[in-house]
């Protein structure tokens, strides 16, 4: 699967009314990545269990590379979980993001009625390092329509995927689909938490934004918590390329500098001399005129 937050990637955070960057690209600092090609480090039993498969097990190609992992979640609230390399208690200046692949089996809704369901969290700490508030995708088969399934965001669990208060959104198209959040401040101090579903090409699906007004960044909000399957009907669940970035904010060209500051011309946008980054370390100009 494409990794979108791996590399530098354009963010418009529109659904906030905040933009998070006017221009320029957001780098991404891996704090933790785990693709299961290895081993299945970083990830923990709470009561289930989480085993590395080759690639074509159950009939499930990996994501990506030769490997994914099967959770299997247990009882509710038992499952298996990530601390996304370590808790954190202080919130990343620019925020971060986490994300899972999970694929999503549509022969495993034949029967209208089949009520299939998991939830699947990343949580936020608060500046002593305790839990303060999951983020949870509620995740299931359609029990109103076979070869479906439905999703929706809360901050609870077990929760109700095609609760048609939340936003429910319906995929009918068996595949791996990257489930994201990205924590960040919404402008005014206050978290902000995006919670996306993508398709295997990066393309952002559909999305929600949940914010509480009481998550007032380093006051109640610190650092990452947990990513974790809190429940789950299924058998077993596929995942793959489980990451955590921190989001190390705009990546400028120098075209970019030249119009913050005012400066206009004609092809100044498109001059190829312009479009790359700007190095704020370039000797550049120490050695001009030395050749």
């Amino acid at each position: 699967m494409k990794k979108i937050i791996r590399k530098s990637v354009a963010l418009l955070v529109a659904a906030l009314g905040v933009v998070f960057l006017a221009a320029g690209r957001i780098q991404a600092v891996d704090t933790y990545f785990n693709g299961f090609e290895v081993d299945t480090d970083g990830w923990l039993s709470n009561g289930g269990t989480i085993t590395r498969v080759a690639s074509g097990t159950n009939s499930i190609t990996s994501a990506d590379g030769d490997w994914h992992a099967e959770a299997l979640i247990g009882d509710d609230f038992d499952g298996v979980f990530t601390r996304w390399g370590g808790y954190e208690s202080a919130f990343p200046a620019n925020g971060y993001v986490t994300e899972l692949d999970i694929y999503l089996d549509m022969a495993l809704n034949t029967v209208v009625g089949t009520d299939l369901r998991f939830d699947y969290s990343s949580a936020i700490n608060d500046p002593t390092g305790t839990h303060r508030r999951d983020f949870i995708f509620s995740v299931g088969t359609d029990p109103t329509t076979t070869g479906q399934f439905v999703m929706s965001a809360s901050n609870n669990a077990p929760g109700w995927p095609a609760n048609p208060g939340r936003d429910p959104f319906v995929i009918d198209t068996t595949g791996w689909y990257t489930f994201r959040h990205t924590f960040q401040d919404n402008g005014a101090g206050v978290l902000a938490v995006v919670m996306e579903v993508l398709d295997s090409s990066g393309t952002v699906l559909h999305s929600w934004t949940l914010s509480d007004p009481s998550d007032v960044i380093g006051t109640t909000v610190g650092g990452n918590r947990y990513g974790w399957f809190v429940t789950s009907d299924f058998s077993f669940l596929a995942v793959d390329n489980s990451e955590k970035n921190n989001l190390a904010g705009p990546v400028l060209t120098k075209a970019e500098l030249l119009m913050d500051s005012g400066i206009t011309g004609k092809g100044l946008e498109t001059a190829p001399g312009l479009m790359k980054p700007f190095n704020p370390n370039s000797k550049a100009a120490d050695n001009a005129g030395k050749k």
